[in-house]
């Protein structure tokens, strides 16, 4: 009979990579443990579901169906998990995302006070990935009866330990109060690596930095034993007189994105060149292919669907290079507070890897392969030649070609071909609109 309990909105047999990190974790411990998740139906991976079973000694399903981007669907959740847990827990372990988690364990812990509350931050919740405060209605808590209760917890708190912490303002937002419960509350305090604690600590409101550093500790995410690589075992079909290179990720967005990689393959004159092969699968098949639809290598790169979470450990395994890229923060934040968790799974292959990082990033320390500026072209297009000399398709006569006039000029084509297309549907719809309200409100 388990004496901990984890909580995880999100947590196998969904695919959702925080409960992927969490079901890592659970293994890594290697402890026997009582689950609460969300009942979610969509994106499920029953070989997950399989795996962790092993581990796994009661679940406590939640049925739940609300905006996860909201403080009302914190409420629901809440009051579903305390009135779902049945028994009295020593340990107690919650992982954002989703901060739903937080708010639960902060609920248990007000009711069992010996338990012990391990809390983990996944990244800075309070800024977004420009380092500004995150403002969204949805999120405001306006509620008076539980500031209250918060700030009696806090009055309570600052009494017993003679501090003097300040209270919750009503209308405050989820992120900060999330980040504070953690903060004041949780026994033991997680953090991925030394910038996101370092950013979040240095930058939260209140000065609470040497509270929480004397409790907190310093985890990577977890990597995953061999076996697991080969549970689900795929054929990829690659074709091995080719240098096989493979991104894995979800969406392409603008502070993570593929230019310098882009820019090495593309502009590199080198006799051996069309030896690449990168393969990237991603959602956005469309963004990427109007992207590189000017590239002479355009053929060189193919678009392939995400993969589940076991195919995804088996193919990392099938790739000669496997690339992790950094978030860019440069000019925003001081450090670069994140770190991308699939490295953590790409170190469990045995496929090289090639980090794209910023300088002082937490990735940038990692032990791999390859590493690149990945605010630097030229540093990504060297780093392109050493993997193709590595692999014996040497060139001593490789050059570069200008690149940077070409591809801005075609990037500002594409976005403003996007936007005129924006612009004639928001007309459409406007138009579309009238004519129904027209015929509403039309006298027969």
């Amino acid at each position: 009979m388990s004496d901990e309990l984890v909580i995880s909105f999100m947590f196998p047999p969904s695919d959702y990579v925080s409960g992927i990190t969490v079901f890592k974790r659970i293994i890594e411990n290697d402890e026997i443990v009582d689950v609460l998740h969300a009942n979610v139906k969509d994106n499920s991976n029953s070989g997950l579901n399989e795996i962790i079973e092993d581990f796994i000694d009661d679940r406590i399903l939640i049925d739940i169906d609300c905006d996860t981007d909201s403080a009302n669907c914190i409420f629901k959740f809440v009051k579903l998990g305390i009135n779902a847990i049945k028994k009295d827990y020593k340990k107690i372990y919650s992982r954002s995302w989703l901060m739903s988690n937080h708010f639960l364990a902060f609920e248990y812990k007000l009711n069992h006070p010996a338990a012990f509350w391990s809390a983990e931050f996944s990244d800075p919740l309070i800024y977004d990935l420009s380092n500004k405060p995150k403002k969204y209605k949805k999120m405001l808590i306006d509620d008076e009866k539980y500031i209250d209760k918060i700030n009696d917890q806090i009055g309570t708190f600052n009494q017993n330990n003679n501090k003097s912490f300040p209270f919750v303002e009503n209308n405050s937002s989820a992120y900060f109060i999330a980040e504070y419960l953690v903060y004041l509350f949780a026994d033991n305090v997680i953090f991925t690596n030394d910038n996101q604690r370092e950013t979040m600590l240095r930058q939260f409101p209140v000065d609470i930095y040497d509270f929480v550093l004397a409790k907190s500790e310093i985890r990577r995410h977890p990597t995953l034993k061999s076996k697991y690589y080969h549970i689900k075992e795929l054929d990829l079909n690659l074709n091995d007189e080719f240098i096989n290179i493979a991104y894995f990720g979800m969406d392409y967005y603008g502070k993570r994105h593929f230019e310098a990689l882009f820019y090495a393959l593309e502009s590199l004159n080198h006799k051996y060149k069309n030896k690449i092969k990168l393969h990237l699968y991603m959602n956005d098949k469309k963004l990427i292919k109007e992207l590189i639809s000017q590239f002479s290598v355009k053929e060189n790169i193919a678009i392939r669907k995400p993969l589940d979470y076991l195919s995804f450990l088996n193919a990392t395994t099938k790739f000669d290079v496997l690339i992790v890229n950094d978030v860019m923060t440069k000019d925003n934040f001081k450090v670069n507070p994140y770190l991308p968790s699939k490295v953590s799974d790409y170190l469990g292959s045995s496929s090289d890897i090639w980090a794209l990082c910023e300088m002082g990033s937490t990735l940038s320390s990692v032990d791999v392969r390859y590493k690149s500026d990945i605010h630097d072209f030229n540093s990504c297009g060297e780093t392109l030649v050493e993997i193709l000399h590595d692999k014996g398709f040497v060139d001593e006569e490789f050059s570069f070609d200008e690149y940077y006039n070409r591809r801005l000029t075609f990037l500002n084509e594409l976005y403003e071909g996007e936007f005129r297309k924006n612009l004639k549907l928001k007309k459409e719809l406007k138009k579309l609109k009238r004519e129904k309200s027209k015929k509403r409100f039309k006298i027969f």
